[in-house]
C-alpha cells in the first residue's frame, strides 16, 4: 500500500507539472518517420526482452504501450540527471544535445522546463505497439491496477521524448518515463543504425524509490 501511495503521488505530481501551458502556444510538433523507426525498434526490443519485466506478462503475444504524447517538462533531459542515472555508460554528445534541442521550444522561458508538445498518434507502428493516452489512467486511485485491467497483455508503458540524433545520422538517444512500477522510473537508450535498420545498442532503466 505504501508503494501504491508513493506511485500515485509521483504520477499526480507529473500530471500537475504537465498541465502548465507551454510558453509558445505553438501547435504540436509532428514526429517524423525516423522517429517512428527509432521508437519502434526500441519498443519491439523491450516487448521481446525478458529482462524488461515490468508487468510479469509473458513475451508471447504481448503488447507494449506508448503514451500518445511527449512529456510536457524537460527536467528529466538535463545532462546531470541523465548521467547520474546511467553511470559509466556513454552517450554521443551531439545526439544528447540534439535531444534537448528538439524537445525545448525555441521561445521557452528560462527555468520553466517547458517542453515541445508532440503527438505520436499520426505514426503507424508495428503490430503489438499500442499508442494511447494514459493521462486519465494515471489519475486513478490505483493506476497500477487500472493499467493491468485495461492492458492485460502489456509488458509496460513508455512516455517518450522526441529522440536526439548524432550529426552523422547513425546514432540516436531516447529518454522515456517507464511503468507501471510502484516507483517512478526513467529509461535511457542508445540506438545505432546498421544496414539501414535501427538496433538497440544498450538501454538502462533507473528506478527511484
Amino acid at each position: 500500500m505504501n508503494a501504491l501511495r508513493q506511485f500515485s503521488a509521483f504520477t499526480l505530481l507529473w500530471i500537475a507539472l504537465a498541465i502548465v501551458p507551454l510558453a509558445s502556444g505553438a501547435p504540436p510538433t509532428v514526429p517524423d518517420d525516423r522517429d517512428r523507426q527509432v521508437l519502434e525498434s526500441l519498443l519491439l526490443h523491450l516487448q521481446a526482452d525478458t529482462m524488461f519485466d515490468v508487468t510479469r506478462v509473458s513475451t508471447n503475444g504481448a503488447t507494449i504501450i506508448l503514451h500518445a504524447s511527449t512529456p510536457e517538462k524537460t527536467g528529466f533531459l538535463m545532462s546531470h540527471q541523465i548521467h547520474g542515472e546511467i553511470g559509466s555508460r556513454r552517450l554521443p554528445g551531439d545526439a544528447e544535445s540534439d535531444m534537448r534541442r528538439r524537445n525545448t521550444p525555441v521561445d521557452a522561458k528560462p527555468a520553466t522546463y517547458d517542453s515541445v508538445k508532440a503527438s505520436y498518434t499520426n505514426l503507424t507502428f508495428a503490430a503489438g505497439i499500442v499508442v494511447t493516452d494514459l493521462t486519465q489512467m494515471w489519475k486513478q486511485r490505483s493506476p497500477l491496477r487500472s493499467f493491468e485491467d485495461a492492458h492485460p497483455k502489456a509488458r509496460g508503458w513508455l512516455e517518450a521524448y522526441l529522440p536526439g540524433y548524432s550529426k552523422d545520422g547513425t546514432r540516436a538517444v531516447v529518454r522515456t518515463g517507464v511503468g507501471p512500477w510502484a516507483h517512478p522510473a526513467m529509461l535511457t537508450a542508445l540506438l545505432e543504425k546498421r544496414d539501414s535498420k535501427w538496433m538497440v545498442a544498450w538501454y538502462h532503466v533507473a528506478r527511484f524509490a
